[in-house]
């Protein structure tokens, strides 16, 4: 890895003049952070030209979201290509989609995709790669990504090496988050609680107990997305195999320790399961919180008042002006310290083995990092649409609520040169950035796991893990007598096989 990125500092040092070339020649974009390079002016490097031979081609994108139909990514493709077409001489259709079997599909049937995201595929860019379904970019990022390179940086651009081979480039966002709970600031108002007080779980749990009093027939506590979801409640580092996939991790990103463990054997897992049996036997958890298909938007609505979230600048801000949960304004309130895990940047994109156009998807990824207007479509929708500028600075942005494009501005390469929706501060960009640089950063960064060879216990793991961890973590299971029976069947299913893989591929990644 270490040669790999010594060649990419060339590449980048060579994008970072370009950009200042650019910078001084009086251009400026809106909210850029890291060097990106504004729409008016992403031509001037040179590397997102149209081919010499003027050919335009359709290249398929294929992004992560929940609400968008068809017909608006209709719509939205058309605008996009509006922009590609002038800039690179492409034109762009668009599929989003959260269903990880249908992505699996699509990447098995050898069909025609050019870019895409694999926020939502089972393994992650690792197992793409070891599966043969994703390209090396390299050379492509050499010849027509320099502006993407530089504008993510060297350090980040080790979250895309696999093998020693570059497969992704990391989309900038924020890459740390704290973790801690989202709470409706009305129940807070009505019940006299200062959240500047909830330090701990101890106090969220003393808040709950005061919800739940005030308001029998409310679950202080529903799930953040449907299927029992929830964000991080400690600070452990899964190694990129999955969201709480305890199969071998680092169980404190913030002491820095390079030991794999089994997360359902940690102190962390034990005394949090314990706390939320807890709450599931006072009522304060939402009792069909695993089963629910519901978003914790309509949830908090209606019958709850918070959820497990991750924290950023950005997302306190919308949670506090009501963007977030669709016109309930929340409250953050942060337990676990932020931390960057090893697959930040793991809701990236690649460039498939079957793409008949690699060149051109390079140049179109590329250009997702540079252009503004590029970022604002993908980002927002259309305008007029799905959206309105609040004025001629193009800063900002009000949605327009009825929309169904979905609002993922982080599933896309650069959300940080696109405008900021209005209720956030301007520089919300440069907000988050300074938050990314004062987070802990896990030694594992870049890891990738492959579990090729270790495929049969981490299947036998996963239908053991099935039975027992999501109603461990709502409650609904009882730890005294679950846990020890889940480690029991782990074990007997080669779990210890799993943890001493990934330690030996961890030590080799490490220089050990």
């Amino acid at each position: 890895m270490n040669q790999y990125l010594r060649k990419m500092s060339a590449v980048i040092l060579a994008g970072a003049i370009a950009l200042t070339a650019t910078a001084c020649s009086g251009g400026s974009s809106s909210g850029s952070e890291s060097g990106s390079t504004p729409s008016s002016q992403a031509e001037s490097t040179g590397t997102s030209a149209p081919a010499d031979d003027g050919e335009t081609v359709t290249l398929k994108v294929w992004g992560f979201d929940y609400t968008s139909t068809s017909e608006d990514l209709a719509r939205v493709s058309q605008a996009v290509s509006e922009i590609t077409r002038e800039k690179i001489g492409v034109e762009v259709e668009i599929v989003r989609e959260s269903d990880a079997e249908k992505l699996n599909l699509a990447m098995n049937s050898g069909e025609q995709w050019d870019l895409v995201n694999y926020h939502t595929f089972s393994g992650g860019l690792s197992t793409l790669v070891h599966n043969g379904m994703a390209a090396p970019i390299d050379d492509l990022v050499e010849q027509y990504g320099q502006d993407a390179a530089a504008a993510v940086g060297e350090e980040m651009m080790a979250a895309g090496v696999v093998d020693g081979q570059l497969y992704s480039i990391p989309s900038i966002n924020v890459w740390a988050s704290s973790y801690g709970v989202a709470i409706s600031s009305a129940i807070l108002d009505e019940l006299n609680i200062d959240a500047s007080t909830l330090k701990t779980w101890d106090d969220v749990h003393e808040a709950f107990l005061k919800m739940k009093e005030a308001h029998p027939d409310m679950y202080p506590l529903v799930p953040a997305w449907g299927g029992g979801g929830m964000q991080k409640a400690f600070a452990f580092d899964n190694l990129g195999t999955g969201f709480w996939d305890g199969l071998g991790i680092l169980e404190n990103v913030h002491e820095g320790s390079t030991t794999v463990v089994n997360m359902f054997e940690t102190d962390s897992y034990r005394e949090f399961v314990e706390m939320m049996y807890q709450w599931n036997q006072e009522g304060l958890l939402m009792p069909d919180a695993t089963t629910t298909t519901e978003s914790t938007k309509d949830l908090i609505n209606t019958v709850g008042y918070a959820s497990i979230e991750n924290f950023t600048p950005q997302k306190k801000q919308e949670l506090a002006n009501g963007i977030y949960w669709k016109g309930k304004e929340g409250t953050a309130v942060e337990i676990v310290d932020p931390f960057i895990p090893c697959d930040a940047g793991g809701s990236s994109y690649f460039i498939p083995y079957v793409s008949e156009h690699p060149e051109k998807a390079m140049q179109l990824w590329n250009l997702m990092y540079t252009d503004a207007d590029l970022a604002n479509a993908l980002t927002y929708g259309v305008e007029g649409e799905d959206y309105e500028f609040t004025d001629d600075t193009h800063e900002m942005v009000i949605r327009d609520t009825d929309s169904t494009y979905g609002h993922i501005g982080w599933s896309w390469p650069n959300e940080s040169i696109a405008a900021v929706v209005e209720g956030v501060d301007v520089d919300i960009w440069d907000q988050n950035k300074s938050f990314r640089e004062s987070a802990a950063i896990s030694p594992a960064l870049g890891f990738k796991f492959d579990s090729s060879m270790v495929m049969n216990e981490i299947t036998a793991c996963n239908n053991v893990t099935a039975k027992y961890e999501v109603g461990l973590r709502w409650g609904q299971l009882d730890p005294a007598e679950a846990l020890p029976k889940l480690n029991e069947e782990l074990y007997a299913a080669g779990l210890q096989t799993i943890i001493d893989e990934k330690q030996a591929q961890l030590d080799k990644f490490l220089g050990k």
